[in-house]
């Protein structure tokens, strides 16, 4: 899950939220409860690359979907 691999990578869900422009409990639901655009996952990666820890679509996708990274 998005949240899951946003902990794992060492930040806070809720600051990821804030930079995103979204509350931590709509972060909480992609993957779990609905299925994200690439436009939201563009946003997370940019939150996550701005926080110091460089993301890409594709890796969120890959985390999602449960693959390896």
């Amino acid at each position: 899950h998005l949240s899951d691999y946003i902990t794992k990578k060492g930040l806070s869900v809720q600051l990821v939220a804030q930079a995103c422009g979204t509350s931590r409990q709509n972060i909480y639901k992609i993957g779990r409860k609905c299925s994200p655009t690439y436009k939201t996952l563009q946003k997370v990666a940019k939150a996550m690359t701005e926080m110091g820890v460089p993301t890409t679509v594709v890796e969120l996708y890959a985390a999602m979907s449960g693959e390896k990274e």
